[in-house]
């Protein structure tokens, strides 16, 4: 099964390609901000890509308009926005 990895804590959590990183970190009770409920709306649950940008879902319009591209450039997502299809390492940037 594919994992979650959160660093620099070296947490990991299994995930699947149908729940968003948001809702992996939800359900796993790993602290990360969201406001909206998940609906690409308010940008808090941005997470850094460390490893496995290409085993992601890929940028929805949304993200991109709600990130910008310096973000984007960043190595930013939106961790409700963002679904993996095999191991994957993140971190969540200090707001």
């Amino acid at each position: 099964m594919a994992k979650l990895t959160v660093l620099p804590e070296n947490t990991s959590y299994p995930l699947s390609a149908s729940v968003s990183l948001l809702n992996t970190l939800l359900k796993n009770a790993h602290p990360i901000q969201h406001k909206c409920g998940g609906k690409a709306q308010c940008g808090t649950c941005r997470i850094r890509i460390i490893e496995g940008a290409g085993k992601l879902s890929p940028l929805s319009e949304i993200e991109r308009r709600r990130l910008g591209e310096e973000n984007l450039s960043a190595g930013l997502r939106l961790a409700c926005q963002t679904y993996a299809f095999a191991d994957v390492s993140i971190e969540i940037p200090k707001t």
